[in-house]
């Protein structure tokens, strides 16, 4: 590569001839020769006009005098307003720091901090100032901009500014959306003239975004908020929605260029220009992907693109409220920006093509992450949708649901950190018990709705009933191991355990228990391992999914000879398997899945037929017919239900010869439940020291599905008490 010198004062930094991008020259000691290394140029101000962020001084609205108006009397009547008193004791201020010294106490309550970054180049000292503004004041409707002939629909301005304390003048600014990274304040920059620390990943995402001709304005959530002060960071996470709200433009921080993120981005934009508008029926074949110009299968491309979805932030539970409540969401990996819409539009073309699983070279805890990158993308997208119709209306259950997988230093911010985008009343509390705000949190979501609570029975995934919280009360600090069965009615088009009957249950607040309307119509008699979920990995020996399931065929061979509802051994193992579902886990599973079970079944057996009541199919398939277009796509399927199924669950039989799965922490003796109105059943167990069932979990009981529990003699609906 040929360079063109720097600058004449013997400055280190040469350009490129033929890409324009600055390297600098350093020495390297174990080589004793200089070399010639690409780093960040000094100035990055092309990037921060390509991310769209704030430039202090800089006009972004003109306002017309109705909003002049309104903005003026919000001025006027701040000092009326309410005050927030903070009391600065104790037991709300951890141990007092350098970093104490550059705040004022917040006033107002709808008070909040910006950062103004100084100007200055890449390696100098970081310097910024804090401003006090307000996110109060919203711009009211104008009643002369109605549209004609549209009845009662008007023009509704978007407020997306502070207002400065100090002057009462619009103050845009950027919100910041990263990962703290390690917690230690490692680094050092001047704010309000006092030195100040930081982690070292803001340390560096500060580099980046500094301008060398002006200043910026930011909200950081870091420098913005005391973050010794307890009662301080309890009053802004309240606030948090409104400051992005008000955020003229979000920047979502990945970090530094690694990993190949900048092909990544090349990987992205050719996929979206390539399956933006593909109608094909099911995943492109290979010769699909050298038709449409895309990295084959295998190709280093698509690892750089999970490595780059596989980074913190996508996991972090912040970011779903962050991005959903900002309306200009830009991503930036070093000197790369990416449009939020670049890589909404990759996540539906590579879901909806089924191509999540070529991520990763290998399948790996690692390619659960990358995929997950797409899933939380595709979540959020759908999530923004509702919001912009629904302003902070979604509902409590859902949003812990969203962000269960989502990781949180602080377990509270598992319900503290989603409460912007609800309308739920539940006041952030960081000095209440872990136990005491998801217990509450469970309250509220039963109080909106008595049919709210067996979806949040479907919540329940632990290894065993907690000892601190109530069973039926989620963990949400625990990641979900399964996939639900029936969460959201997910059942209710195929599974119709206790159909025809109405939810029926009385909280009890003395012993924080539930008095739950069912019938307990089954004891588990065996249990066996942990499932394996690899299906294709049925036929290879002693594979662990080959393990699995020949002990499975064990036990219901051995001890449930005769099926419920003259079902044969074969159809109710296969249905067993996949839970009855389809691969979109809300439709029956098709009777095709029977054929292509029945030759896995066969091949690792090394017999024909396996069962003794296993049909004979009229056109037999061979393992060379599922690489065929429409068997692969139905082999695909199938893989995905019979993960979703048996993934986190284990294989049991019950008193009555029922085959089943059963939640992990299943045991010997424990009860199979129907709650009224529930459409699958549940798993309890007695303990005779509450006088009370415990909560186990949701299972899948072949026989049972389809109400017929309720057609025996001896079915009737009484009051059961889970505590």
């Amino acid at each position: 590569m040929n360079f063109i010198e720097g600058e004449s004062d013997g400055s280190p930094w040469v350009r490129s001839n033929e890409t324009g991008e600055y390297y600098k020259r350093e020495w390297d000691g174990e080589q004793g020769q200089w070399v010639t290394v690409w780093k960040p140029r000094i100035s990055t101000n092309a990037l921060q006009d390509e991310i769209n962020i704030v430039k202090d001084g800089h006009v972004y609205r003109e306002l017309d005098p109705f909003e002049e108006e309104a903005l003026q009397k919000f001025v006027s009547g701040r000092l009326a307003g309410d005050s927030f008193q903070p009391r600065k004791n104790q037991a709300t201020m951890l141990e007092a720091t350098s970093n104490d010294l550059v705040y004022e106490p917040l006033t107002k309550a709808l008070d909040m901090r910006i950062v103004q970054l100084s100007p200055g180049n890449f390696d100098e000292e970081i310097e910024c100032i804090l401003h006090h503004c307000s996110v109060g004041f919203e711009y009211p409707v104008d009643p002369t901009r109605q549209v004609v002939g549209s009845g009662s629909l008007t023009f509704l301005t978007p407020t997306f500014h502070a207002v400065s304390n100090a002057t009462g003048a619009p103050m845009w600014y950027t919100a910041l959306s990263y990962v703290w990274g390690d917690p230690a304040f490692v680094e050092s920059i001047r704010c309000n003239g006092k030195a100040f620390r930081t982690t070292k990943n803001l340390y560096i995402a500060l580099k980046y975004l500094r301008r060398t001709d002006v200043a910026v304005n930011l909200w950081i959530d870091q420098i913005c908020i005391n973050q010794n002060d307890l009662e301080e960071k309890t009053h802004q996470v309240v606030l948090m929605s409104k400051i992005y709200q008000r955020a003229w433009s979000t920047i979502v921080w990945l970090g530094e260029e690694a990993d190949n993120s900048r092909n990544a981005h090349d990987a992205i934009r050719a996929v979206n220009e390539a399956l933006q508008y593909h109608t094909a029926e099911g995943a492109p074949t290979t010769e699909d992907f050298e038709r449409l110009a895309l990295p084959v299968p295998g190709s280093p491309a698509w690892y750089d693109v999970g490595k780059l979805l596989g980074r913190p932030w996508f996991q972090r539970l912040w970011i779903i409220q962050e991005a959903v409540l900002s309306h200009d969401v830009r991503f930036i990996c070093g000197r790369v920006c990416i449009p939020w819409k670049d890589l909404s539009i990759f996540a539906i073309c590579m879901i909806d093509n089924d191509l999540g699983g070529i991520l990763a070279l290998d399948v790996s805890a690692e390619h659960e992450a990358h995929e997950s990158g797409l899933t939380r993308i595709r979540m959020i997208d759908r999530m923004i949708d509702y919001e912009w119709t629904h302003p902070r209306q979604s509902a409590l259950l859902g949003a812990l649901v969203d962000g269960r997988g989502s990781r949180a230093t602080d377990p509270r911010d598992k319900v503290f950190g989603i409460m912007g985008m609800t309308a739920t009343p539940l006041h952030p509390d960081y000095t209440s018990p872990v136990t005491e705000i998801y217990t509450e949190a469970a309250r509220k979501i039963l109080h909106a709705a008595a049919s709210n609570l067996i979806d949040l029975l479907h919540c329940v995934d632990h290894e065993q009933p907690p000892t601190q919280l109530p069973s039926w009360v989620p963990d949400w600090s625990v990641p979900r191991q399964t996939a639900s069965l029936g969460y959201l009615g997910r059942s209710q088009g195929v599974h119709q355990t206790a159909k025809d009957s109405e939810i029926e249950w009385e909280y009890r607040p003395n012993d924080l228990a539930l008095n739950i309307s069912g019938f307990c119509c089954d004891t588990i008699s065996r249990i066996g391992p942990l499932a394996d979920f690899v299906l294709t990995d049925l036929i290879v020996r002693e594979s662990p999914t080959h393990r699995f399931v020949m002990e499975c065929m064990h036990q219901i061979t051995e001890y449930c000879q005769k099926q419920p509802n003259q079902s044969s051994l074969f159809e109710a193992f296969w249905q067993t398997l996949v839970a009855g579902k389809d691969h979109s886990n809300v439709q029956k599973a098709p009777l095709d899945y029977a054929a292509i079970f029945s030759l896995l079944i066969d091949t690792a057996t090394g017999h024909s037929p396996s069962f003794p009541d296993q049909p004979n199919f009229k056109r037999k398939l061979t393992l060379a017919n599922l690489e065929v277009r429409r068997p692969s796509i139905l082999y695909r399927q199938m893989q995905i239900a019979f993960k979703a199924a048996v993934k986190g669950r284990r294989f049991g039989t019950t008193t009555n010869g029922c085959i089943g799965l059963y939640p992990r922490g299943t045991k010997i003796g424990d009860r199979v439940c129907v709650f009224s109105g529930g459409h699958v059943p549940f798993v309890l167990r007695w303990d005779s020291k509450r006088d009370s069932y415990q909560l186990v979990g949701e299972c899948y009981q072949h026989g049972i599905m389809d109400g017929e529990v309720m057609c025996t003699t001896e079915f009737a609906f009484h009051g059961i008490k889970v505590k």
